[in-house]
């Protein structure tokens, strides 16, 4: 539990969480229209947890030991 708001304070995470707050804030007032807003929302969400399981596919790429052939 501790691990994962520690990564929730990432650089990459409070980027994310700043600009969809303030998406959502130029929607609430009028800045922003409806498709816009999901347009915009869409790109940054998509593309954090895109860089998420990508970050997470390759640690798990680096833990699984490589088969050999027998050639060493």
């Amino acid at each position: 539990m501790k691990e994962k708001i520690i990564s929730l304070l990432g650089v990459r995470s409070i980027i994310t969480i700043a600009l969809t707050g303030t998406l959502i804030y130029g929607f609430i007032v009028g800045k922003i229209e409806g498709k816009e807003f999901l347009v915009y929302v869409s790109m940054v969400l998509t593309f954090f947890f895109a860089k998420k399981e990508q970050e997470t596919t390759k640690e798990l790429l680096e833990k699984t030991p490589t088969k050999t052939n027998g050639v060493g």
